[in-house]
């Protein structure tokens, strides 16, 4: 069974309207991490985790479309999908617009992913000069990870 148009219009509507607010919350979950505001962060990262839900709910839901319809479940088989249709043809672009404010949804989660590495580097390095640890370079040994540095260097004693 496919879905009606007024289904696929309704869907695609409320997955626009779910990146949008996704987009907004990597915004502000960046400016939180750059201010150092981590008490904002708790709530964000809930409401992310809802509206990724949402989305992969979809995903599910238009996979299945896609598996009845003997299409490949990916990107090329749900513009086939739409494709397929005279009355689905005029949703292809809103879907392509929809797939690039996603791709740019996933850049700012990989630039907040690495303010919160270099946030974590930067509390290791702090929290090893209070425990009196120099941190030298970061080699690698012949497993190849790297082998945590062997001399300390005291700098308080109790």
């Amino acid at each position: 069974m496919q879905p009606s148009t007024e289904i696929l219009r309704a869907m695609l509507a409320q997955d626009t309207a779910n990146v949008e607010q996704l987009s907004q919350l990597l915004t502000a979950e960046r400016e939180h991490l750059e201010a150092r505001e981590h008490e904002h962060l708790p709530a964000l990262i809930e409401a992310k985790e809802q509206l990724l839900a949402h989305l992969g709910q979809h995903s599910q839901v238009r996979q299945q479309w896609l598996e009845q319809a003997n299409l490949s479940r990916d990107q090329h088989g749900w513009i086939e999908f739409l494709h397929g249709r005279a009355d689905t043809r005029a949703l292809i672009e809103p879907w392509q617009a929809l797939i690039e404010r996603f791709a740019q949804c996933q850049e700012l989660n990989e630039v907040n992913g690495k303010i919160i590495g270099r946030s974590r580097q930067t509390l290791g390095q702090l929290l090893n000069l209070l425990r009196g640890q120099v941190s030298g370079p970061q080699l690698y040994n012949s497993e190849g990870g790297t082998a945590p540095e062997s001399g300390s260097h005291t700098i308080v004693k109790a």
